[in-house]
């Protein structure tokens, strides 16, 4: 480990790897030269309490996408103008030739916090792309530094509050992604799927109850309704609790016409440490006639969700959604690179919504 100014300190790591780089593998008995695994550098960001988790998901990431990493974290318990610097370095063999990537962690102190931006660009490849994760304990001051300088910038809207994710999105022109996007991209794609061949049942919704299990953590409703509204050019004018419990809103649709909108608590989902969305019901009619429309997980089963239309319309399926692990769900962010504009706009429209 190293420590001291930060000049010092970025000197001192960038000599270490150059000299681990530039020796032979020895590994299997005869020197082989290293290959370094260069598909992209990952930043990730969070508080000292997560560190290992951002280590164990940094190891994992490599599997698939071996690059060099960089975990940054703020003490303030440092020298103000301090850095703390350590490196490791793995190579596994492909046939014959040792693959090799790295990961640097970075501890700064709150002076140093403020000059992060210049210590990552210095410590990261060129010419692949800086991913930068936020995660749900980043501090502020070093995710509002990096935002304008990565290409691509995650989160998990499950985790971090829709306002603050908002507040970062307006500071970057990068790509976005949200691992809870990810997680519920079935529902998005299945509530689609039922105007795919009637457009106008869009523009004659007026009530949408979402279902999510009940909790402390971000609303997964919010983020749901910016995709909505923001697809349906929609404008949310009022939020509120609601007598039965859960939260009352109201909205105008993009002809002025009034949409109710109830959000309804379930039980927790204990498995999981989020919040998660189980229902979305919609009233909308049809060449005038009343149709409702649903699609919700099964209680025994909440990984299938029964999509359902009644009145105008009559249909009954059970669709499976389509999640696997967190690793899968860090993969699909970060490879993701389509409907950057979709998220933006979902995640302002969101913020509005919960602002209210």
């Amino acid at each position: 480990m190293s420590a001291g100014r930060i000049a010092e300190v970025i000197k001192r790591v960038e000599s270490e790897l150059a000299e681990f780089w530039s020796a032979p593998d020895e590994s299997q008995g005869d020197p082989a030269p290293k290959t370094r695994a260069s598909t992209m550098n990952f930043v990730a960001v969070g508080s000292r309490a997560e560190v290992e988790r951002l280590r164990e998901q940094a190891e994992e990431l490599a599997e698939t996408h071996a690059g060099r990493t960089l975990l940054v974290t703020l003490d303030d318990r440092l020298d103000p103008s301090s850095v703390q610097a350590d490196w490791s370095a793995t190579c596994r063999r492909a046939g014959e030739v040792p693959i090799c990537y790295d990961r640097v962690e970075l501890t700064l102190g709150v002076a140093a916090a403020e000059r992060v931006a210049s210590v990552v660009s210095a410590l990261t490849i060129s010419d692949v792309a800086v991913i930068v994760e936020l995660a749900p304990g980043a501090p502020n001051v070093i995710g509002d530094a990096l935002a304008p300088i990565c290409d691509r910038l995650l989160f998990d809207s499950a985790e971090t509050s829709i306002e603050r994710i908002a507040e970062v999105a307006r500071e970057t022109k990068a790509p976005l992604a949200d691992r809870a996007f990810v997680r519920t991209f079935s529902f998005r794609e299945l509530v689609a799927r039922f105007f795919d061949d009637m457009p106008e049942a869009c523009r004659a919704i007026r009530r949408v109850e979402i279902a999510r299990s009940a909790g402390q953590k971000p609303d997964p409703a919010a983020l749901f309704l910016g995709w909505m509204g923001s697809r349906l050019g929609w404008t949310f004018e009022s939020r509120g609790p609601s007598q039965g419990g859960g939260v009352a809103g109201r909205a105008r649709g993009a002809d002025g016409a009034p949409i109710e909108i109830a959000l309804v608590d379930g039980p927790p989902a204990e498995e999981l440490s989020w919040r998660r969305l189980d229902g979305v019901r919609i009233a909308t009619s049809l060449r005038g006639e009343p149709l409702a429309l649903g699609c919700a997980r099964l209680d025994k089963a909440p990984g299938t969700a029964r999509w359902t239309m009644e009145g105008a319309r009559s249909a009954d399926h059970l669709h499976p959604l389509g999640y696997r692990d967190e690793t899968w769900v860090l993969t699909k962010a970060i490879d993701s690179l389509e409907g950057d504009r979709l998220l933006r706009d979902a995640v302002l429209a969101a913020a509005q919504w919960s602002a209210l």
